[in-house]
């Protein structure tokens, strides 16, 4: 070998060991630094035009891309769980444990136990004044379940706003860092901690929402989400969220923007409409999507389940079924009901007979005294296989019944032979259908002088009696938030046994309070899908305390499927960050032991420069 070519290799050599030793002392300066990626330098053999021959280093990154990809998809997930599994957690120590002195249940336990001891001495002051405190201590506790709820709401609401703006930001960072990335690399200038950050933000750009990458040969990232949004591309989108106050009842989520009542997630890009990303279902995990679905579906389950067991107790108390009276005419047969007592959102229910294929069928009409009110759907009521029609009592009987002939067809007949009775008859000789049955249930307006049953629970303080109305609202919605012991009552707790007046009520007459007990004890009602505790359209039928144990269970599965869930997700989690540790982060004692070797190499170029130059010396002096 030529003494130049020999030179010219020690030469390069030592640059290029320079070089790697200074990669090597990059990497340990910064092994503790978050996202900071290890280099490595990739030496190659090289021949100059000039025929110089040497050495020469690329350092790059040490990442591995498909690790990375995985690493990606799995963070919004194992995000999303967890957002998911402490709102659960919440809910479910709201609820307490089942059998226990904090469980939902042992709040109406207490109250019974307090209706029992009235049943025992019900002339007595104190007993009446403890069942009416008992009461009380129902509609406070379930007004203070709801508040909670809204609060965990009102949370999820301000968290989101808060993890839009960060997300904005963090897409400004990607953005900037693609600039110059991509002007770096035109310029063949080293880029890694600028790919170090970038990477950075897209990994915390996964917490938030489901995220994508595909880099270009310029070095240009594209992050997109799994649902096809592009987040970053040339240029970086902008989210938007109209936050919203204080979450209520009222409040909730809808596409149309007039009934809308909490904040959405939009994007504009290039000048057009916004779109909708919640309305769009484009954001599908990370903790953006985990707090929309705490806000919209989890915590409006829970309130759902507050407000049915508000209503629930509230009619247990004040409901009265009232039966229709067997009518004939000619060879049609059928019922006579009464509907002076019938309120707005009390229930006449009609069963019938196919007598060709024996099928029963229910049918539903609603009281509504507005027909801005209709029409309603069937999920008006928690009832299973129901059809559901509002009936408009503002116009008179005549007008009722003639609304409920065009609802059942001409099979029927329907009239209002005299004040507020309605008549309906099947279709006589013909036989095709037969009535079974003709009910209503109705609502106990007066505490003294009606019935056993009254109004002991209201529609907030000043009196307003809670019907289950669907005018102008449906008056369900929040009613847990407002239900509070009957003024009246309050009052004037002789109500508890005193229950009429002519012939008047023995002041040690248990009538009431073990009607009291029974309600509370016997009364089925019907839940829908919408409290969570049935899947599809099923209807679950309970008991009040049945409903509020199955609403504690629910929330206990809930807890326990969520927090599997997340350790299962944690698991994937971990086990990929140890892996990209193990591929991509600095080992100190695998550094060190390069730095031996490089010190090595550096003395062995060195030593060949040295022999080039005695030789050189030699030849000089020959």
């Amino acid at each position: 070998m030529a003494i130049s070519s020999a030179l010219s290799i020690a030469v390069s050599g030592l640059a290029s060991t320079q070089r790697e030793t200074d990669t090597v002392a990059l990497n340990i300066a910064h092994a503790q630094q978050p996202g900071y990626v290890r280099r490595e330098m990739t030496v190659a053999d090289y021949v100059g035009t000039n025929g110089t021959i040497g050495l020469r280093g690329t350092v790059q990154r040490q990442i591995d891309t498909e690790l990375q990809r995985q690493l990606n998809l799995a963070t919004p997930q194992t995000t999303f769980a967890d957002v998911q599994n402490r709102f659960a957690g919440r809910l479910d120590q709201l609820m307490g444990t089942p059998g226990t002195s904090n469980s939902l249940s042992s709040v109406f336990a207490a109250m019974n136990e307090k209706l029992q001891a009235l049943s025992a001495s019900p002339d007595s002051l104190t007993a009446r004044i403890d069942a009416v405190n008992a009461a009380k201590r129902v509609a406070l506790n379930l007004n203070q379940y709801s508040a909670d709820i809204q609060d965990m709401r009102t949370e999820a609401e301000q968290a989101i706003a808060e993890g839009v703006g960060r997300v904005n930001t963090l897409l400004q960072n990607i953005e900037t860092l693609n600039e110059k990335i991509v002007a770096q690399k035109a310029a063949r200038q080293d880029c890694a901690s600028l790919e170090d950050a970038r990477d950075l933000s897209v990994k915390e750009l996964a917490t938030w929402v489901d995220v994508q990458t595909r880099e270009n040969g310029a070095g240009q990232m594209t992050v997109f989400t799994r649902s096809g949004l592009t987040l970053v591309d040339s240029s970086a989108i902008t989210l938007g969220f109209d936050k919203q106050g204080t979450l209520s009842p009222d409040t909730l989520w809808n596409a149309d923007a007039d009934l809308r009542g909490v904040g959405t997630i939009t994007v504009e890009t290039n000048g057009a409409p916004s779109v909708d990303l919640i309305a769009g279902g484009l954001i599908r995990s990370g903790k953006l999507a985990a707090y929309v679905d705490v806000r919209d579906r989890m915590l409006v389950t829970a309130q759902n389940q507050m407000d049915a067991l508000a209503a629930s107790l509230a009619d247990a108390m004040q409901g009265k079924d009232v039966a229709g009276t067997a009518v004939t005419s000619g060879a049609q047969a059928g019922f006579d009901l009464d509907l002076s007592a019938l309120q707005s959102g009390n229930p006449i229910t009609l069963e019938t007979l196919d007598t060709a294929t024996g099928k029963t069928k229910t049918v539903t009409f609603l009281r509504v005294d507005s027909a801005a009110s209709l029409p309603l759907s069937d999920d008006a009521t928690a009832k299973a296989g129901d059809t559901v029609y509002g009936l408009d009592f503002s116009g008179g009987m005549a007008s009722v019944a003639s609304q409920i002939q065009a609802a059942l067809g001409g099979a029927y007949t329907v009239s209002n032979p005299s004040g507020s009775t309605l008549r309906i008859l099947d279709d006589g000789a013909a036989g095709t259908i037969d009535i079974k049955s003709l009910t209503a249930r109705v609502t106990t307006t007066a505490a003294i002088d009606g019935d056993l049953g009254f109004p002991l629970f209201t529609d907030g303080t000043g009196g307003t009696l809670f019907t289950d109305s669907v005018d102008g609202g449906l008056q369900r919605r929040g009613f847990s938030a407002r239900i509070a012991v009957n003024d009246a009552i309050l009052q004037d707790p002789s109500h508890l046994v005193e229950w009429q007046t002519s012939p008047a009520t023995l002041a040690g007459d248990p009538a009431r309070p073990n009607e009291l007990i029974s309600r509370l004890a016997d009364t089925s009602f019907a839940f829908g899908p919408d409290t969570g505790v049935v899947s599809g359209q099923t209807a679950f039928t309970a008991t009040i305390d049945g409903f509020a144990n199955a609403v504690v269970s629910h929330w206990g599965m809930t807890v326990s499927d969520t927090q599997a869930a997340k350790d299962s997700q944690d698991l994937i989690q971990n086990n990929l960050e140890t892996r990209m540790t193990e591929s991509s982060s600095v080992n100190i004692d695998q550094e060190m032991a390069r730095l031996i070797q490089l010190q090595s190499a550096y003395a062995a170029n060195a030593r060949v420069l040295q022999v080039a130059r005695e030789m050189l010396d030699a030849l000089m002096r020959s």
